[in-house]
């Protein structure tokens, strides 16, 4: 059975808005979403604990009701189950978070084989036959590992389309994309 390895942050959800709203509660400066183009946009507005704390605080009530996944990320995930992926959803979070992750994949029903929190995704890549994920770096090492890569385009991971890895506007377009290249 091959591996599709499948990231949660905007992939699965918009993960963006939920945390530019806490970035705002540190900072009302922080520039919006649009702005986001390189990793470290949030220099000069919070120091990187407060960063942290931020991804945290949003990771901590992921199973909230506020929290939608995207309307396709249901159908996106069964799609890979049924052409013969075991799909391992992994997340850069801290372990701490694996019960209100848990909680939310299962409250929407998203299908998946394993649930992997680390802040090393890429220790799964060697077995991978697929990698969907929003960040550049983390494609790119799929890549490199021979691994199908491909994700959702935002203004941080744009400059980098054409790197040996699609992205797309919707999970349908990245299920498509998958598709041709099995």
């Amino acid at each position: 059975m091959s591996l599709a390895v499948i990231d949660i942050d905007n992939t699965l959800w918009q993960f963006c808005d939920a945390f530019s709203r806490e970035l705002r509660k540190i900072n009302p400066a922080f520039p919006p979403v649009e702005g986001w183009t390189t990793w470290n946009f949030f220099e000069g507005f919070c120091t990187e604990a407060e960063f942290m704390g931020a991804v945290d605080a949003v990771h901590r009530h992921q199973d909230s009701d506020e929290y939608q996944p995207y309307p396709e990320a249901k159908g996106f995930l069964r799609a890979l189950k049924d052409q013969g992926y075991r799909v391992v959803i992994a997340s850069h979070r801290r372990q701490e978070m694996l019960g209100p992750t848990e909680r939310w994949l299962m409250k929407h029903e998203l299908p998946y084989d394993e649930l992997h929190l680390s802040f090393d995704k890429t220790v799964l890549f060697e077995d991978a036959a697929v990698v969907v994920d929003d960040a550049p770096h983390t494609l790119e090492k799929a890549v490199a590992c021979k691994a199908i890569g491909a994700g959702l385009l935002f203004p941080w991971n744009k400059a980098y389309a054409g790197n040996g890895f699609g992205l797309f506007g919707n999970l349908n377009e990245v299920m498509e994309y998958i598709r041709e290249r099995s």
